[in-house]
């Protein structure tokens, strides 16, 4: 039930819907560089980037788990 209130609330936050861009769109490497960029930069706090992470792979049509197994993934092939 967190979940879907946290989702709802994102979407409610920076609008769009669930799956509005297509996946192809998407690259896992990319977020994780802004990511990383952003607060390296000092521009934004991990809360905040964490929450726009989130709203990008989901108006990506992408689920938290097919995204958190992807970035483990992408982790174990960087090490």
């Amino acid at each position: 039930v967190e979940d879907i209130e946290m989702i709802v609330n994102i979407f409610f936050a920076f609008g769009g819907y669930f799956g509005q861009f297509d996946k192809s769109e998407f690259s896992i490497e990319e977020i994780i560089v802004e990511f990383a960029e952003q607060l390296n930069a000092g521009n934004t706090t991990l809360h905040s980037q964490n929450i726009k992470m989130w709203h990008r792979v989901l108006i990506h049509g992408i689920t938290p788990e097919v995204f958190l197994r992807e970035l483990g993934e992408c982790v174990e092939q960087k090490q």
